[in-house]
């Protein structure tokens, strides 16, 4: 045997013993009865794929704040069991119907790449990790591993298909019926040695029934580095302009799609800006970056050490006396000629784009910074070193609908003090300012031995107690709560939220593959329901059953 075909068999052997435990064998509902509890909110139906949480996996749901007419929504894929028996779990969007909104039906699921033409290799072939194996010729679709040789290890690969090494979990409706799917380097086993693509692919979904693949824009990446694709992290969050905002129905206006993504020359993801009016031939409008980022330009002037965890603290580098930061563009939201951009641990950014192709700086609240003054800042964080350390990072950001002064922003951060919501005062766009706090007494609740980590992390099996997306209406704020599940938040006095309903679920707590919680996204359904969607446990219709806003309490 050749030294290629040693090196693979040493790599699958060792990933057997890795993976040895007993296979699942049967839905996880049918093994644990799914066990839920809740105030002021009911449970009215669910689609959890039969019980199969190996392809439950939904994510971003779209379009926001309401599904279509209350006929359809459409969904990404998340991160798949390990136990999934499904290839390409993670790696597809789907569209439901909800002709009965009480029960959701799947009717479509489209994957990144043609299962059967063009099988991936196993994640324990050497083809992800191998050095020899690096870089290999990109073919999609590409029959490689269709060879049993080449599966045992014993014949090198001949071609490589990007699709096996994208994540596919975002998806945003625009005008026209097309819908725009993120892609991005695969999780969960993904990897900087093989190529993966790198930007948006859309669909006519016309038929939702039958999407039909319309083009791919991928943003600019640099040539590999010593066997590694250094900056094809791919396409994260996006959102049409104007999306689901009554008032604001130009074509033109709504056709520009905001993301952020990596790209050449830059140092943690941009803002792109892409003319989508001719869905088959996307072309880049705009982009626009927190100075700095630009590299080897502005290597002088960037005045933070980028940090690849975005739920690391903020904190001083002793070696440089600049602050550790993840600064990269995450979430837009735009309104009409503004543009709230959650910017990770940069914080919130305001941008005046009426000129579409020169946007322009309008401010920037970086609450993200030690000592940072914040008059509003709950008891409850004051335990915390934040004269020296800031804990967070800017996730999402939009507009309370009937009040246009006012944002709710959520942090996604998952260390101990876990990401909470912000209520901000966006009048003066120049000038916004955090008007209060909303969290949990689980937010802070950190180990003694551990300050990062939970106090009870028996509670949280898959992720901490961090806020994510959802939406509001009517002085309410219905918010996907990782880890406590799905949560309502009256903010009619936007001083003082308080809590005014939740729902929680789990499947099977002892598999935290796939115990619920992993809470994504509230959308709106027709006659007050809600579509909640989760990481690992399917999508659920719940309706919200409380008081009128300002009468709801905590019990």
């Amino acid at each position: 045997m050749n030294n290629f075909g040693k090196k693979v068999r040493m790599v699958l052997f060792l990933a057997a013993l890795m993976c040895s435990y007993p296979a699942f064998t049967g839905p996880a509902a049918a093994q644990n009865a799914p066990s839920q509890s809740a105030w002021n909110m009911e449970s009215v139906g669910a689609a959890q794929n039969n019980g199969r949480v190996d392809v439950g996996a939904y994510s971003k749901l779209t379009p926001w704040p309401d599904s279509d007419n209350g006929q359809y929504l459409y969904s990404g894929c998340y991160d798949p069991s390990p136990l999934a028996t499904n290839p390409g779990a993670a790696q597809c969007f789907m569209t439901v119907s909800l002709k009965d909104p009480n029960k959701p039906e799947r009717l479509a699921t489209v994957y990144i790449y043609d299962l059967v033409a063009s099988p991936a290799p196993p994640l324990s072939h050497a083809v992800w990790k191998s050095a020899d194996l690096a870089l290999l010729p990109v073919k999609a679709p590409c029959d490689t591993f269709k060879d049993p040789a080449v599966l045992a290890g014993t014949k090198r690969p001949a071609c490589w298909d990007p699709g096996w090494n994208t994540h596919t979990h975002y998806v945003a409706e625009g005008p026209g019926k097309i819908l725009a799917v993120n892609e991005e380097r695969r999780r969960g086993g993904g990897t900087t040695t093989q190529a993966n693509y790198h930007g948006v692919s859309f669909y006519d979904v016309s038929d939702p029934a039958k999407p039909v693949f319309l083009s791919r824009w991928q943003a600019p990446v640099s040539d590999p580095v010593s066997g590694q694709y250094t900056d094809s992290g791919g396409t994260h969050h996006f959102n049409f302009r104007n999306q689901g905002q009554p008032g604001f129905q130009s074509n033109n206006d709504n056709r520009y799609l905001f993301l952020g993504t990596w790209y050449k020359g830059y140092i943690g993801m941009i803002l792109v800006i892409l003319d989508v009016r001719d869905p088959r031939r996307p072309v880049e409008a705009a982009k626009w970056h927190i100075p700095g980022q630009r590299t080897p330009e502005e290597d002088a002037q960037r005045n933070w050490v980028h940090q690849g965890n975005f739920s690391s603290p903020v904190r001083t580098d002793p070696a440089t006396g600049k602050l550790t930061k993840h600064v990269a563009m995450h979430y837009p939201a735009v309104y009409g000629n503004i543009a709230y951009l959650s910017y990770r641990q940069a914080g919130l950014v305001i941008l005046d784009v009426a000129d579409i192709r020169n946007p322009k700086f309008l401010s920037r609240l970086d609450y993200l910074v030690p000592g940072f003054e914040d008059p509003t800042m709950p008891e409850s964080m004051k335990q915390f070193p934040l004269d020296t350390t800031a804990f967070g990072n800017a996730h999402s950001a939009k507009l309370v609908p009937g009040q246009p002064n006012l944002l709710w922003l959520t942090d996604e951060y998952f260390s101990c003090p876990y990401g909470h919501l912000r209520m901000v005062d966006v009048a003066d766009p120049k000038k916004p300012r955090i008007i209060s706090h909303f969290l949990y007494p689980e937010n802070t609740a950190c180990d003694p031995a551990n300050p990062g980590r939970s106090a009870t992390p028996a509670r949280f099996p898959r992720r901490g107690p961090s806020t994510h997306l959802g939406n509001a209406r009517d002085g309410l704020l219905y918010l996907a709560w990782y880890g406590m599940c799905a949560r309502v938040i009256n903010i009619k006095d936007p001083s003082r939220p308080v809590e005014a309903g939740r729902y929680t679920y789990q499947i099977d707590p002892s598999k935290p593959e796939f115990a619920g919680c992993d809470t994504y996204d509230v959308i709106f359904g027709p006659n007050g329901l809600l579509y909640v969607s989760d990481g690992t446990a399917g999508l659920r219709v719940v309706k919200y059953t409380g008081e009128s806003p300002g009468a709801a309490r905590r019990p």
